[in-house]
């Protein structure tokens, strides 16, 4: 496709049309001081329009410009006949080559292109330059994510929310949302452990009735949160180790049990281990032993600390 190179006056320019834009969060802020140091170097796109000159990709360095103070800046300009689908298709190439997408990114992507293009082509052909496979499922994840608000765009951007996550937060209240969000970014939360503490929040919802935010404000759970003695993993340890206790309370009490046995049993070079999650009354002791003689030693203090299980 030709372009028309020209020094077109910022003013001309028009930044309230996001039709083309593909960028998030705006990355005006980053490319100041390259922009202030050398100039742009690659020279942004705008189509010709009546208004102006519409952004087709470029914005960053367009808005950093103007931050500067520019007056004007060389741009490729196209002739107002090229259509939409063709600007967007130059946006997104001018992107994937030069720096790819973040999450977010893709869903802005294809939203896009499915104002232009129907399911099963932005399917075949789009998902996998964005490194997906051509499955429904992908795209519907993609256009989930943009329905979330911005505290979790920039999260799933900087790769600090689990994605996964981040689509069943959608079927929350918007408060109960937020209340995770800030969980999320104050306690630097891993991916599996969000995963984690939104489900324990989800049993406790079907169980007691309460919303995620109400039981996120309950007394014992806000004292754990602004405790001062514990660091972020260790209040994230703790809430989970709370709402473990209140769902399943004779489950937890059986693990403390455990574990002081299995303290004792350590002693004599022992360990028990129960069934996963406690489902069937039959247990596994480890014994470590050189010969006969030894095991028969250890073997009445090993009783002695077994017989705390019918307690």
């Amino acid at each position: 496709m030709k372009f028309t190179h020209r020094s077109l006056p910022l003013k001309e320019i028009v930044f309230d049309d996001h039709t083309f834009c593909l960028s998030y969060p705006c990355r005006a802020m980053n490319l100041i001081s390259s922009i202030d140091l050398v100039g742009i170097i690659n020279p942004p796109v705008v189509r010709e329009v009546a208004e102006g000159y519409q952004i087709v990709c470029g914005r960053g360095r367009l808005e950093a410009a103007r931050k500067l103070g520019h007056a004007e800046t060389i741009c490729k300009v196209l002739p107002p006949w090229v259509d939409d689908l063709s600007c967007l298709a130059i946006a997104f190439e001018e992107n994937i080559t030069t720096r790819g997408f973040n999450l977010v990114e893709k869903a802005l992507v294809v939203e896009k292109f499915l104002n232009y293009l129907p399911d099963e082509e932005v399917i075949k052909n789009v998902l996998p330059r964005l490194g997906l496979k051509p499955h429904y499922h992908h795209l519907e994840t993609l256009q989930k994510i943009n329905f979330l608000e911005d505290e979790a765009k920039k999260l799933l951007a900087t790769e600090e929310l689990n994605p996964q996550v981040a689509v069943k937060l959608l079927d929350w209240d918007e408060k109960s949302r937020q209340s995770f969000l800030k969980l999320v970014s104050e306690l630097r939360l891993s991916f599996s452990r969000q995963r984690e503490i939104l489900e324990l929040l989800e049993d406790w919802h079907r169980k007691e009735g309460l919303s995620p935010a109400e039981i996120l404000e309950g007394e014992e759970i806000r004292e754990c949160l602004i405790d001062e003695k514990l660091n972020p993993p260790q209040k994230a340890e703790r809430l989970q180790q709370i709402l473990r206790e209140r769902l399943y309370p004779t489950l937890e009490e059986a693990k403390k049990r455990l574990e002081t046995i299995n303290k004792k049993l350590a002693r004599e070079g022992a360990r028990l281990r129960p069934s996963p999650s406690f489902e069937k009354n039959f247990w596994r002791l480890e014994v470590i032993f050189q010969n006969v003689q030894e095991l028969q030693e250890k073997w009445p203090q090993l009783l002695a600390q077994l017989s705390h299980l019918e307690d």
